[in-house]
């Protein structure tokens, strides 16, 4: 049996309820068996970043307990997003419209680079989506790549999209009741 690992997940949904899709999504991978709920961020509608869609997105960041290993997580959370009917087009190039993705952003503080996944997540500093409701979940988080917390690393995206070495990233915050 695996120790118990804190791990912290982003929820992202931009076809069909947003909102309902990763609140049953949450719900879902809490009956996971060696999966347990530990807090979830508001939802965040954000404009797509990296791909072009007229379809905004419904981001949160989940905090999970887990006793599993990363692969298995992993594995469980892309059964969720089948279950959500989450489909990825292998012909087609960059990202695309999904109803459901869940990213494994930290898993305790594993490091990994396979091809199944890469621990902490690349991209997690370039992307507003995730830090904003980071912050608002985990402020003082310290990403072990950085040597940041998530508040410094929120704040430094801010200011690099201020002055224009990132892209803008339009970002609203909401609230889980309808």
């Amino acid at each position: 049996m695996i120790e118990e690992v804190k791990a912290i997940i982003g929820l992202g949904s931009n076809l069909g309820n947003g909102r309902e899709i990763l609140r049953e999504a949450w719900d879902t991978l809490g009956n996971v068996p060696g999966i347990g709920l530990d807090g979830l961020s508001s939802p965040y509608m954000t404009a797509p970043v990296g791909m072009t869609s007229r379809h905004w997105f419904t981001n949160a960041v989940g905090r999970l307990r887990v006793s599993l290993s990363p692969l298995d997580l992993l594995s469980a959370m892309l059964a969720v997003e089948t279950k959500f009917d989450r489909t990825r087009d292998s012909k087609s190039f960059g990202y695309q419209d999904r109803s459901l993705d869940l990213d494994l952003l930290y898993y305790g503080t594993q490091v990994m680079d396979t091809p199944e996944l890469i621990l902490p997540h690349p991209r997690i500093g370039d992307r507003l989506f995730v830090l904003a409701p980071l912050v608002e979940l985990e402020p003082d988080f310290l990403d072990y790549n950085s040597g940041m917390t998530i508040s410094e690393m929120a704040k430094l995206l801010t200011q690099r999209i201020t002055v224009g070495e990132s892209k803008n990233q339009e970002i609203i915050s909401g609230h889980w009741g309808e």
